[in-house]
């Protein structure tokens, strides 16, 4: 598979994970618990499965999905089998939106937990309008560093038109009296699934 910000947490900033270890992977981890992102390991065979299940478990009825993974059968026929409606993503909103959106990361990065999203317009709702935030990536695609990332932003920049968001945890704002609210403006839940074997 290929592939709003801001590490904070009620208002102070969570410390960097520097993934010099060889495991980017629990680094990644570690970061994403740090703000508040949770990460699930798994095999590309029980992705369909725990999907649903962690879907089910966030009690959300109704999911969206980006142009890729719509494709992806084992997913579609999970979701069926669980009872979730899929939402158009053309019907997608900031006033009418799903329970949940799933994307693709073309990048994750262990010092900071973020992930890069490469999306067309149509996925960019799947991203921001919904409430919670599965995002699908591959062990693989995991890079140390935000270097890492900035290069791959500058292929995509290369190749327009496309969308591209360096997420990291849930949506967070403090336009409000300063203080630190969840979900206002995207997301108050993400979940990255991490593929760790090979396609």
């Amino acid at each position: 598979m290929s592939g709003p910000e801001g590490p904070m947490i009620q208002g102070e900033s969570a410390p960097m994970v520097r993934a010099e270890a060889p495991d980017l992977a629990a680094a990644f981890d570690t970061q994403a618990t740090r703000i508040g992102a949770a990460v699930h390991r798994m095999s590309r065979a029980q992705l369909g499965p725990r999907l649903a299940q962690l879907l089910r478990d966030a009690g959300c009825k109704t999911v969206a999905l980006a142009a890729e993974v719509a494709r992806t059968a084992e997913i579609a026929q999970a979701l069926d089998r669980a009872g979730l409606v899929v939402v158009p993503t053309p019907n997608l909103r900031p006033t009418q939106r799903a329970d949940a959106g799933v994307s693709i990361a073309r990048l994750g990065v262990a010092e900071t937990a973020s992930v890069l999203l490469h999306s067309t317009s149509e996925d960019r709702r799947v991203e921001l309008c919904v409430d919670v935030h599965v995002v699908l990536l591959d062990a693989a695609a995991l890079a140390p560093t935000l270097d890492s990332a900035f290069a791959v932003l500058r292929d995509i920049a290369a190749h327009p038109p496309a969308y591209a968001s360096l997420v990291t945890g849930p949506s967070r704002s403090a336009d409000i009296e300063r203080q630190i609210t969840i979900g206002v403006h995207g997301p108050r839940a993400l979940h990255v699934l991490l593929l760790e074997d090979r396609p």
